[in-house]
């Protein structure tokens, strides 16, 4: 009953959001086109439907979401379009159906999405309009009412639904490291030279894994938040030196885009009482941000200081800004600007960073920057 519900739901939604994205002015064959793939998952369930249950018919129902997912994905703006959410339907189908392939599903929908994103490369792109963010929220709220309607009895939605997040997350992240770690062997050619084609293929691997990882570890992170399981590890350090090992790491994504991208501590020692990890995670996301949103030749500029007995810490950018309409919004999961349309990304990130702020009792907050651009700051009540 489930499934035949979550069948027409995503068959209405997929028909809505093709024609939503005509009447905005998609190109009409390209999304006609896209739209009946998407129907894929539907048509598929609703004929395997009597026969769910038997391996067999679970593993063709996973294995079409994976195929539509990897052919819109190709379709639809290739590794960054917010298609990448439909990949996370695969393994949430595999725990609601009760079968043990969360891994194996989360490691099939890794490598369909590096072969969608390779796709995209050759295929040409067509207008889609909005049809791929529409789908997007749609394959999100599909997984979301699968998670919710696998609770067991005497839990609440939003804790089973968290749990369930969790699981899935914990077991996509084992698959995805030996996926970056072979993909990275065959990218360097430590067993031999191979053709140059091979090498490039791999190399989008990689960064497809990577991308996909730093979104599984955002989403494990605040699930644990959500559920109230976070447990902050409290110790006293100089936050100097981390600010200034966070700003480096970020150093290749800024010089590729040639971004002039600075750090501003002040002489004498930032003692805090923190958690270090969640310090780290904070800093990554906030400068990984303002590079991304920044254009080639721009600046991005982070500081860190003492002010109202608060440790302050300001990421500055040159980028387009943010529309004082759309601050109050930011940092909400799956929430993104104006400016984002187009940016690789689910607006984890910032919601993730306001949520280890509040762990700390500190706020995200933004601004307009000096000159232009944007001004992200975190105030954490850490100093000692």
């Amino acid at each position: 009953m489930v499934l035949a519900l979550a069948c027409w739901f995503w068959l209405g939604a997929s028909l809505a959001a093709g024609i939503l994205a005509v009447g905005f002015g998609a190109e009409l064959s390209a999304t006609a086109a896209a739209a009946g793939l998407a129907l894929g998952p539907a048509l598929v369930g609703f004929i395997l439907l009597p026969r769910l249950g038997r391996p067999r018919a679970d593993l063709a129902l996973i294995a079409a979401w994976v195929l539509t997912a990897s052919g819109l994905l190709a379709l639809g703006g290739g590794a960054s379009s917010p298609l990448v959410a439909l990949f996370g339907v695969a393994p949430v189908l595999a725990l609601m159906l009760r079968r043990p392939w969360a891994a194996e599903a989360g490691a099939a929908a890794v490598l369909a999405y590096a072969g969608g994103a390779g796709l995209a490369l050759i295929v040409p792109q067509r207008d889609l309009g909005p049809l791929p963010e529409i789908l997007a929220v749609a394959g999100l709220a599909f997984a979301a009412g699968l998670i919710a309607s696998s609770r067991d009895g005497g839990r609440s939605v939003g804790s089973s639904a968290m749990e369930r997040v969790a699981e899935v997350s914990h077991e996509l992240r084992t698959p995805l490291t030996h996926i970056l770690g072979f993909s990275e062997m065959i990218e360097r050619q430590l067993f031999g030279e191979i053709a140059e084609r091979y090498v490039e293929y791999a190399g989008l691997i990689r960064k497809s894994g990577a991308h996909l990882l730093g979104l599984v570890n955002d989403l494990l992170d605040l699930s644990k938040i959500e559920a109230g399981r976070y447990d902050l590890e409290l110790e006293e350090f100089d936050v100097r030196p981390l600010v200034a090992e966070m700003v480096r790491l970020s150093a290749d994504s800024a010089t590729r885009k040639h971004i002039h991208l600075g750090v501003v501590t002040p002489d004498v020692a930032l003692t805090v009482r923190a958690d270090e990890r969640a310090l780290r995670r904070i800093l990554i996301n906030v400068v990984g941000n303002a590079i991304k949103f920044t254009p080639e030749g721009g600046r991005v500029m982070v500081s860190a200081v003492a002010a109202d007995g608060a440790l302050v810490i300001d990421t500055v950018d040159s980028g387009p800004g943010i529309p004082e309409a759309e601050r109050e919004k930011l940092g909400q999961a799956y929430e993104r600007g104006s400016g984002g349309a187009n940016a690789e990304g689910t607006g984890l990130g910032l919601s993730l960073v306001r949520a280890l702020a509040a762990l700390h009792g500190g706020t995200l907050s933004f601004h307009d920057a000096p000159g232009g651009g944007a001004l992200v700051r975190i105030a954490l009540p850490v100093l000692i």
